[in-house]
């Protein structure tokens, strides 16, 4: 395999043994450098008077596994997985409002409606291109945090998020996973989503329901939101979802670019609280691409410097700084001064308050 109308280089070669009697569909998948040919395969004749064959290939190298169903009724394929395929289904001819989930749950990442099957028709679905086309998702929106796993005090951390659309036209969006202390210059992302004017949506458990997180595997981070639109809304409750059944957490709003702290901008938390009854952490966000450098200051409730100093964060890379006033303790109304000198940089800061018998949280955000 050569790209059209050249000669070189060559990408794929191999040998392909052909049976008689056989259909062969050769698909060439995933990026140039790791370029991989997957062989679908087909016998048996067709199908019966009154029906079709339909099958599904999953061809999207950054996409999250899926389920094909019929809207809001029964999985077609479930669980297919990047260059996984279906086998042929035989159906009746028709009509059918479909939809790609989220495999194993019931998010909807993009609908299929009025897909017509022939009679005798044989088809082959496929699921191509790539979920982080940052060139038509440019509007950048963050979710300071994100968590899905164990905490302090057997604790257990959740984060469910809405986004709505608050513009006049349809709106597009996908998520991109900011794991805490990475480089995240190639963020994995999820699925698009489509909001109506008006419309809103609800990940609960969001690192299952877009990234398939599952229990065993303690992931904290950030979200970053990708959209078409400059119109959209968030929020997200991070929360510690208890054994019986209640739970308790933070209500931490999504931010857009524009309202991250730009470079040569002070910013104070307040409300640090370290002693035998609570603790303190503040978190970092780096919102751009390229490499920031955050310089703090630490206050106690004197106005007396304690302590300075910086954190270099790569690209889109969050991070947390756990009992940051741990070497003060006792103290309380303490504060942080953050800034950053870094040209053209944009980041956010936080804090949280929790008390350490039960890791309830109280967020503080920056003035």
């Amino acid at each position: 395999m050569v790209p059209a109308g050249a000669t070189s280089p060559v990408v794929i070669e191999a040998d392909l043994t052909l049976a008689g009697g056989t259909d062969y569909t050769v698909i060439a998948t995933d990026f140039l450098n790791t370029i991989t040919p997957i062989i679908l395969t087909a016998s048996g004749g067709g199908p019966t008077p009154g029906n079709a064959w339909v099958r599904f290939f999953h061809g999207s190298p950054d996409a999250p596994a899926v389920d094909i169903a019929v809207a809001d009724g029964a999985v077609l394929f479930g669980n297919v997985a990047f260059q996984q395929f279906a086998e042929y289904l035989e159906v009746p001819a028709g009509t059918y409002d479909l939809e790609a989930r989220v495999a194993g749950t019931s998010t909807v990442a993009l609908p299929l409606p009025g897909v017509t099957l022939a009679d005798g028709g044989v088809y082959t679905a496929y699921a191509v291109g790539l979920l982080a086309d940052l060139g038509k998702l440019s509007n950048f929106y963050f979710v300071p945090t994100a968590a899905r796993g164990q905490g302090f005090a057997g604790s257990f951390w959740k984060t469910d998020v809405d986004v709505q659309n608050g513009g006049n036209t349809r709106a597009i969006f996908q998520y991109l996973w900011l794991p805490r202390d990475t480089d995240n210059a190639e963020p994995a992302g999820s699925l698009e989503f489509i909001l109506e004017p008006g419309e809103a949506l609800r990940h609960t458990d969001v690192l299952n329901a877009a990234f398939g997180v599952s229990d065993g595997t303690n992931a904290y981070g950030a979200l970053a939101v990708l959209s078409d639109s400059e119109s959209l809304y968030l929020y997200s409750r991070t929360y510690n979802q208890r054994s019986s059944g209640a739970s308790y957490g933070q209500g931490i709003p999504g931010y857009a670019m524009s309202s991250l702290i730009p470079a040569d901008t002070r910013k104070r938390l307040l409300f640090f609280t370290e002693n035998q009854a609570f603790r303190s952490n503040i978190a970092l966000l780096n919102g751009v691409g390229s490499p920031v450098t955050v310089k703090w200051q630490r206050f106690n409730a004197a106005d007396v410097m304690v302590d300075e100093g910086s954190a270099e964060l790569p690209a889109w890379r969050t991070t947390q700084i756990n009992k940051v006033f741990e070497a003060e303790a006792p103290v309380e109304a303490a504060y942080i001064d953050v800034w950053t000198e870094t040209p053209d940089a944009a980041f956010l800061a936080w804090g949280s308050m929790l008390d350490n018998t039960t890791s309830d949280p109280a967020t503080i955000f920056p003035q």
